[in-house]
C-alpha cells in the first residue's frame, strides 16, 4: 500500500510539473515580450514539458479511471535526513537485501518524488510542537512546506494513540494522520486494488532520448 500511494503521488507530481513548467514558461514569454527581449533556452524548456507530459500520459494509461492527479508529496531536509538514517539503521527489517549503501539512493528517489520542500531553518528556531524535539523538526518542516497532511505512524509523539492531531504555527496549519487513516478516511474512493505498485519504478525512470 505505501508503494501504491507513492505511485499516486508520482502521478500528481508529474501533473504538477507539467502545469508549473507551462506557467513559468508563459510568464517568461510575457516578460520577454514586454521588454522586447529574446527568450533563450526555449527549445529545452519545451522539451522538458514534453518529457513530463509523456511520462504522465504513460502512467495515466496504467492507472484506474478517475485516479486523482492533485495529490502530491512535499518534504524537508530533516525529513530526508531521518528517512536516510532509518534506512541505514533498519533497512534490512523491511527488505533483507537492502543495505546501508542503498540509503542515499533511496533518499534521492524520495526527494525526486516530492514537488517541493520547506526552506532551510535553524534548529534553534524550532517551536515546541511535540514531546520530542527531534520530531519538532519533522512537523515544523511540514508546516513550512505548506503540507495539508503529515503522514506518520509515530503513535507516541506525532499522532498520539494513532488519532489525528492538528498542528499549527503562525498562520500555517496541518493535520497529522496515520497511513491507515489517510488511505481509508481521506482517500476512500481510490481503487487501490487496481494500482500496481511496480509502476513506481516506471515513474522514476528518466525519459528516453529522442532518436
Amino acid at each position: 500500500m505505501p508503494r501504491k500511494l507513492w505511485v499516486l503521488l508520482a502521478f500528481g507530481g508529474l501533473t504538477y510539473e507539467v502545469e508549473h513548467r507551462k506557467l513559468d514558461l508563459d510568464l517568461l514569454r510575457r516578460q520577454s515580450e514586454a521588454v522586447g527581449g529574446t527568450l533563450g533556452g526555449l527549445a529545452r524548456a519545451e522539451a522538458q514539458i514534453a518529457d513530463a507530459e509523456s511520462s504522465r500520459a504513460l502512467l495515466a494509461e496504467q492507472l484506474p479511471y478517475g485516479t486523482p492527479h492533485d495529490w502530491v508529496a512535499v518534504g524537508s531536509k530533516p525529513l530526508f535526513d531521518e528517512y536516510e538514517r532509518k534506512v541505514r539503521e533498519k533497512g534490512t527489517r523491511f527488505d533483507p537485501v537492502l543495505g546501508p549503501e542503498d540509503a542515499s539512493r533511496l533518499r534521492r528517489q524520495m526527494e525526486v518524488l516530492c514537488v517541493s520542500a520547506a526552506p532551510p531553518f535553524a534548529p534553534g528556531t524550532l517551536p515546541a510542537l511535540t514531546p520530542d524535539p527531534d520530531d519538532d523538526a519533522i512537523v515544523y518542516g511540514a508546516l513550512l512546506a505548506d503540507a495539508d497532511y503529515l503522514v506518520s505512524d509515530d503513535r507516541r509523539h506525532i499522532v498520539p494513540n494513532g488519532e489525528p492531531r492538528e498542528y499549527e504555527h503562525a498562520d500555517r496549519r496541518l493535520l497529522a494522520v496515520t497511513f491507515d487513516y489517510l488511505v481509508s478516511e481521506l482517500m476512500p474512493h481510490i481503487e487501490w486494488g487496481e494500482i500496481n505498485g511496480a509502476l513506481l519504478a516506471k515513474a522514476l525512470e528518466a525519459p528516453e532520448p529522442e532518436t
